[in-house]
């Protein structure tokens, strides 16, 4: 997926390379969002017969909780701006997506049982007791020291358009340097993806709890 360097003293260059990149839905083909992507179906990856009848036994597993992790480092490199989304029959593109952190308003939380509160605790006595378990004092609510957020993604395309021509130098170098480092990121995830081949694809039985109503008899007076 690599791509080579792009000379930045270009605009030609530059241009030239955010043209030529593959593209791909951000949503539904009909939406007609686009925006930079990499194509990671498993027959353009280059696998050998015995990788590729292993990689089909892989995906079977949730993959994409063990590959989070690179996209949670492009994440924290983009400092939140720029996320990777997977698109497509069976997820076979990774898309780049605009981003935003926000907060979630929760301003505490309870010691005891976890609850989450909207309101920040006062200094009063009882202020923090807890709505939920109604823990107080050193079991109750506590302020969060860092408030927790969520990262907002958009679907909207990116450079749709492509219409660069207006652009300065400075913008065109920020915009090569989001791409660049999104298909650093996908190489990471292809690497992570590989590695995944090596390990053995075992079936497990989870005995999942079911809550139903029955009727016994009444132990009443």
């Amino acid at each position: 997926m690599s791509q080579k360097k792009i000379d930045r003293r270009s605009k030609e260059s530059m241009v030239q390379f955010l043209n030529d990149h593959f593209r791909y839905n951000t949503m539904n083909s009909w939406n007609g969002s686009t925006s930079y992507a990499h194509c990671i179906k498993l027959h353009n990856l280059g696998l050998s017969s015995e990788q590729l009848d292993k990689a089909f036994k892989v995906i079977q597993t949730d993959i994409w909780d063990e590959l989070d992790m690179q996209i949670q480092d492009f994440v924290t490199q983009m400092h939140g701006a720029y996320t990777i989304g997977s698109n497509g029959r069976s997820g076979g593109y990774l898309v780049l997506l605009s981003s935003e952190w926000k907060s979630t308003g929760y301003k505490s939380y309870c010691r005891t049982c976890y609850q989450r509160n909207y309101k920040a605790c006062g200094n009063t006595e009882g202020d923090n007791t807890c709505g939920s378990c109604r823990a107080t004092g050193d079991q109750g609510r506590v302020n969060y020291a860092m408030p927790p957020r969520q990262l907002s993604v958009s679907h909207a395309g990116i450079d749709d358009e492509g219409d660069f021509e207006d652009w300065s130098m400075e913008q065109l170098r920020a915009r090569v340097n989001v791409v660049e480092a999104f298909d650093s990121a996908c190489d990471d995830i292809l690497v992570a993806f590989l590695d995944m081949l090596e390990m053995d694809v075992v079936e497990e039985t989870i005995m999942v709890p079911e809550k139903r109503y029955v009727l016994q008899t009444s132990h009443a007076q």
